[in-house]
């Protein structure tokens, strides 16, 4: 499968190791967290919160982009295409901030989960509708039963790197723009 994933969508292609944190001079706390908020935002994100006292933002989970959908920008790189549409994943942003030697520097971490759902038994190969859900054979739903619920669970698959370096370099873009300097 990873060869004909790898041929559209650059399978092989290696996640990029983390980003250091982007350290910006001239600038408090407070507008670099607004500057982030407003990138966050602009990005489909959904800040669940924006606290100025321990200085983190972070989202709520944001289903990742599919192929159809060409005003999304949380797939960086065709890997991070290829996993959002094969697989049902969420992303969850979360933004560190500090300030030293008169500079604000912000770490972002991505972590990605992608949907575990529990098969459910089959007893004949006219039956493979019900696998995921109570559909039908004419029309396909997923409406989970209650034992498939109750094992339904989003699995830690670790870091998405490259939207991490995007987001720190959208934010260090707005905060320029807001100074009014152009990069």
């Amino acid at each position: 499968m990873c060869f004909a994933a790898g041929f559209l969508s650059g399978c092989t292609e290696k996640q990029q190791i983390a980003p250091d944190p982007k350290c910006l001079a001239a600038i408090d706390t407070e507008t670099a967290m607004k500057s982030a908020e407003k990138v966050l935002v602009r990005m489909n994100f959904v800040i669940d919160k924006a606290d100025a006292n321990l200085a983190v933002i972070t989202t709520k989970p944001l289903a990742g982009g599919q192929f159809f959908e060409l005003w999304r920008r949380d797939n960086v790189g065709g890997y991070n295409n290829a996993l959002a549409n094969l697989h049902s994943i969420q992303r969850t942003v979360e933004l560190g901030f500090s300030e030293k030697q008169g500079e604000v520097c912000v770490v972002c971490t991505v972590k990605i989960e992608r949907l575990s759902l529990p098969e459910k038994n089959i007893d004949s190969a006219a039956s493979t509708h019900t696998m995921f859900s109570k559909s039908s054979q004419t029309e396909q739903s997923l409406t989970l039963n209650d034992e498939q619920l109750e094992k339904m669970d989003w699995i830690d698959i670790g870091r998405d790197n490259r939207l991490e370096t995007l987001i720190l370099n959208k934010i260090d873009k707005e905060i320029l723009k807001n100074k009014g300097i152009k990069k």
